[in-house]
């Protein structure tokens, strides 16, 4: 049901691993499987495409390529760049200031540059290998496709910027400024075709031929407009006026190339609107006694219910409040169409009415967002009446726990 399948089953059953397994192929992260105890996989992916993994003390076999102790003892050693300084949730490159995260540090380290740096600690016939390795690999990042992994540990991430130091910020404080600059974004589109439109407006109007014909269309003309117009203006969108006159004829050229006009330049916020639309939906329904308000100036506030003026704090939010806001903001504004989206445990924190509450909403990000989505949980008030999207690890070994 909207692409999304739930993995369940009891502890330690590997629910995350799987999550896990897949981020790591899909960013060609060799060293999580020098890692990971297991013997063998299969992965099968669309088109016919598959691979197998398999794993000995002596070596890691993918497909047809082995990898000997000497290079698995590398790969699980802690490997000393001066210019790479770890710091939480991955590692700092100080040449770049790029962060790279612990997911993508065996591939952007040894394979992304021609493996020179791994070349001259293996030696030739190693470093031949590596590049056939690498080859492996980038067929199977094709095939994994675009993947996002979303952990159980979401309200902390680290910033990093050039003029600082590696900072833990809890993210929830970073998300206004990040909707802000997306509404400015949009903004300035919207300035460049309205910009284009009114100046050719004048030839437009002269060449035109066709107007509004008479009062009824007028009047459904306008109750689009109206429509359209409250979506901005409840946003705060834009600054803008709507006309309310009553019919005339005489205008009517001029009425039908401004009503036209106005749905091009409503497109360009369309796409952002249904986001908004969503999340607002989502969260108010989550939050008592507040509300998620949209704003030009500050990207969005929380506000008191029964006194919008009153402002809150983000940080006076509770954990389950948060985890909701960040959670459906990044699944809503920072999800790409296509993508293949892992959630670890998205019941963290969460009341179990929110919990009932998680799936439905979730269907909706996914059809609006088209994502595939694979949520891996503890919760049978997550799975609720989505049995039929279920894969329970516990019935591989008779140990089922949600029928």
């Amino acid at each position: 049901m909207g692409g999304i399948t739930i993995i369940t089953g009891p502890n330690g059953f590997g629910k995350s691993t799987v999550l896990q397994i897949i981020n790591a192929l899909s960013k060609g992260n060799i060293a999580y499987f020098a890692k990971l105890d297991f013997s063998s996989l299969e992965v099968e992916f669309n088109g016919n495409n598959k691979t197998k993994i398999n794993k000995t003390k002596q070596k890691i076999a993918i497909d047809d390529i082995d990898l000997d102790e000497k290079m698995i003892e590398f790969f699980q050693s802690d490997i000393r760049m001066p210019w790479i300084q770890p710091i939480q949730g991955g590692f700092l490159d100080r040449r770049t200031e790029a962060f790279i995260s612990e997911d993508e540090f065996f591939y952007r380290m040894f394979l992304d540059r021609n493996s020179r740096y791994l070349n001259g600690l293996l030696g030739k016939l190693e470093g031949n290998k590596i590049k056939q390795v690498k080859k492996k690999l980038d067929s199977i990042r094709e095939w994994c496709g675009d993947v996002r992994f979303i952990t159980d540990q979401r309200l902390i991430q680290t910033k990093i910027s050039r003029s600082e130091k590696p900072q833990v910020v809890d993210v929830i404080q970073e998300l206004p400024q990040r909707l802000k600059t997306e509404i400015t974004r949009v903004s300035e589109e919207y300035s460049r075709v309205a910009n284009n439109l009114d100046s050719t407006y004048p030839k437009r109007l002269f060449a035109a031929k066709d107007g509004i014909e008479n009062k009824s269309e007028y009047e459904t003309y306008l109750e689009d407009v109206n429509k359209k117009f409250e979506k901005l203006s409840n946003y705060n969108l834009v600054d803008m006026s709507i006309i309310d006159e009553a019919y005339n004829q005489k205008y009517s050229t001029a009425l039908k190339i401004y009503f036209d006009d106005f749905a091009k330049k409503y497109k360009v916020f369309q796409d952002l609107i249904a986001k908004l639309d969503l999340f607002t939906k989502i969260i108010n329904n989550r939050l008592t006694f507040k509300q998620i308000r949209i704003t030009r100036d500050e990207g969005f506030q929380v506000v008191d219910e029964d006194n919008p003026q009153k402002v809150l704090q983000l940080s006076q939010l509770s954990s389950g409040e948060k985890q909701e806001i960040v959670l459906f903001y990044e699944l809503i504004f920072d999800t790409k169409k296509g993508l293949l989206l892992l959630i670890d445990e998205p019941e963290i924190s969460l009341h179990i009415a929110w919990q009932k509450q998680f799936l439905d909403d979730l269907v909706k990000v996914s059809e609006q967002t088209a994502v595939q989505v694979i949520v891996a949980t503890h919760s049978p008030q997550i799975i609720s009446k989505y049995l039929d999207i279920q894969v329970d690890l516990g019935e591989l070994y008779g140990n089922q726990l949600y029928t």
